[in-house]
């Protein structure tokens, strides 16, 4: 009984697997049944939208729909796809209807920079995107003296990063601001004062200073009476007073 068993089961999986071959022989050979794109945004603001995907992959590929699914060369749409300025990452396949899918993931812009050279994005991995007719980003905005050509970006993106990755103390800013030397500068939302931070150095130490003045000494003295509070000193916070 066992062995009749055995054989019973073994056909069933060779029948299932003719099955699949069968099914799989007969999408290669069918049409293109269209082309799905999907974006994963990671909870920011549209750059980019499906739109703009398919076009890319449409003037690359020609009409789809027109293709066999064993025609459809995927790296070439991936290809198509690494286009964009706006994605960190890209997945192509063929869905079992023989459609065309692209799996996408936007990069995370985390400072809008006005440089020398322009208006620029840079994400939280350093890489520069354009603005995007498809709408702003809610993030820390930069300006001053900022010229990607010399390099002065990296200070002030390793200043965003911090904000972005402490976002307890990121959500207190709302702009930074580079001077001709290197000093950065960062504008409270609320406040009439700006803060000195200097370089991009001891982060951790300047905003755990800043943070501690902010929680003891500001409700004392009153927010407005200062102009500019400096923290790009060592172990200390330095406060000049609103003349």
């Amino acid at each position: 009984m066992k062995k009749k068993t055995k054989i019973i089961s073994i056909v069933v999986l060779a029948v299932l697997a003719l099955l699949v071959v069968a099914a799989n022989r007969w999408r290669s050979h069918s049409l293109v049944r269209g082309l799905r794109v999907s974006i994963d945004y990671q909870g920011c603001d549209t750059l980019v939208d499906e739109t703009d995907i398919s076009d890319l992959v449409y003037d690359a590929m020609g009409t789809l729909e027109s293709m066999r699914v064993e025609q459809v060369d995927l790296a070439r749409v991936a290809g198509a796809t690494a286009r964009s300025p706006y994605l960190k990452e890209c997945e192509t396949s063929v869905s079992i209807a023989g459609a065309v899918v692209v799996y996408a993931v936007q990069r995370r812009p985390i400072v809008r920079l006005f440089a020398d050279e322009g208006e620029y994005y840079l994400d939280d991995e350093g890489r520069r995107m354009p603005v995007s007719s498809r709408g702003s980003c809610n993030v820390v905005v930069a300006n001053g003296a900022i010229s990607l050509k010399k390099g002065d970006a990296l200070s002030v993106w390793t200043l965003a990063k911090y904000l972005d990755s402490h976002p307890e103390v990121g959500v207190l800013f709302d702009q930074i601001y580079r001077k001709p030397d290197g000093c950065l500068y960062l504008t409270p939302k609320l406040g009439r004062h700006v803060v000195e931070v200097g370089s991009a150095e001891r982060l951790d130490e300047k905003f755990g200073l800043l943070t501690a003045f902010y929680q003891r000494g500001m409700p004392r003295v009153g927010w407005d009476t200062y102009s500019q509070v400096s923290v790009k000193y060592r172990d200390q916070v330095v406060g000049t007073r609103r003349k």
